[in-house]
């Protein structure tokens, strides 16, 4: 019985495992009901981990204490989303596992059940991470200050991400999804607030606007990307949220606040639009009379792949899935992902997983909607891949 026959017939209990996390999705670093339900999975499978004082990751490790040692990755957080759904598996609070890693999640305990049944086969370790934080503000960096690239020493790493949007190849809902280079872009949040001076609507001359400069800041810096960035070169720049006032029509508020993210994939651009931000920023207010307060938070470094783990993870993949189904991608991913922080450390193969459905209105909504659905009857793939390509590594 070879390992996809094997993880197909854990199939169910990946679904499983997945619709009841999905049902308590939880942000950040603390996660008290995602960590409990993982460790009392991992108990049941008799395997022993580790957890931190600080934050909810969890650490397995299998295998021999000889070798190599592979790690495995799983994000665990849900985000700030209130789920517009019917399904009998949705939310049960307010968030929303809106991004796919309750998936991941499912996806590293079947990793773990078949790693468990085969451990006398693996010629070294295999440690599995159960992450916090993915959606900010960056667990998988916490996590490596904790120490888990080490003890055993992580020589590898491997992770994955459920899929969606459409490619510039066919792609089908199975398919594995293979990039060399970047897997991802630099990731880096902006919050800016102007500060002007409040008043009645019906006196602007008394007052000092930051509304009127905010909209000044935004569409100033929309210009970065327009006019001063290589075409070639992907740069994105988007304001998630701008508040000011408290809904009145004619009262000028002292503040603005403006929250956005900075997508990039080579650094020095990255370096380039930070440092223009801020330089636009303070001419614009320094010409509307209003001051200002700029930070930026949470850097996340692009998730680059080696070349030689790829072809490796590629090769386990031909043994075990019909070749059609692999697919090698050129599109570039605006995404971040704080996996990055793990790559830059250990050399390592971060794929994809293509698992698109259409919400009840036969429409596939994006990431990070709150009618966001995905296909789990494929998720044993990607627990499959896990398997093989952590039994050729070690074994190799």
């Amino acid at each position: 019985m070879n390992i996809l026959t094997e993880a197909e017939k854990l199939s169910s209990q990946i679904i499983f495992w997945r619709r009841q996390l999905h049902q308590i999705p939880e942000i950040g670093l603390v996660l008290p009901q995602t960590a409990a339900f993982v460790k009392k999975c991992l108990d049941n499978m008799s395997i022993s981990y580790q957890t931190y004082e600080n934050h909810s990751g969890i650490v397995a490790v299998l295998g021999k204490n000889t070798g190599k040692t592979i790690g495995i990755r799983a994000d665990m957080d849900g985000l700030r989303i209130q789920e517009d759904s019917d399904f009998e598996y949705k939310s049960s609070n307010k968030n929303m596992h809106a991004c796919g890693h309750d998936a991941h999640t499912a996806i590293l305990l079947g990793t773990a059940a078949l790693l468990k049944k085969h451990e006398a086969e693996l010629a070294g370790q295999v440690k599995l991470i159960f992450q916090p934080a993915e959606e900010g503000p960056g667990g998988a960096k916490v996590m490596i200050e904790d120490g888990v690239m080490e003890n055993p020493h992580i020589d590898a790493m491997l992770a994955l991400h459920t899929e969606r949007r459409g490619y510039s190849q066919s792609v089908n809902s199975g398919d594995i999804l293979f990039k060399y280079g970047n897997s991802s872009a630099a990731d880096d949040q902006v919050n800016i607030t102007i500060i002007g001076k409040s008043g009645h609507g019906s006196a602007p001359d008394l007052c000092i606007d930051p509304i009127a400069a905010a909209t000044l800041v935004i569409n100033n810096i929309q210009y970065i990307i327009s006019r001063e960035i290589d075409p070639f070169k992907p740069c994105v720049i988007t304001f998630g949220s701008i508040k000011g006032g408290d809904g009145a029509e004619n009262i000028i508020p002292d503040t603005v606040e403006i929250h956005g993210t900075i997508r990039n994939q080579d650094l020095q651009v990255r370096d380039f639009v930070m440092k223009r931000i801020e330089e636009i920023v303070k001419y614009v207010t320094k010409a509307t009379r209003t001051d200002y307060e700029i930070e930026f938070l949470n850097g996340y470094p692009p998730t680059k792949n080696d070349d030689k783990m790829v072809d490796a993870v590629i090769a386990s993949a031909k043994k075990i899935l019909p070749g059609e189904t692999l697919k090698i991608i050129t599109d570039e991913s605006m995404g971040g992902e704080d996996a990055g922080f793990f790559y830059q450390k250990a050399p390592g193969c971060f794929f994809r997983l293509y698992t698109p459905a259409a919400y009840t209105d036969n429409i596939v909504h994006p990431a990070h909607s709150s009618r966001f659905v995905l296909d789990d009857s494929q998720l044993y793939r990607g627990t499959a891949l896990f398997v093989q390509s952590s039994l050729d590594y070690l074994n190799n």
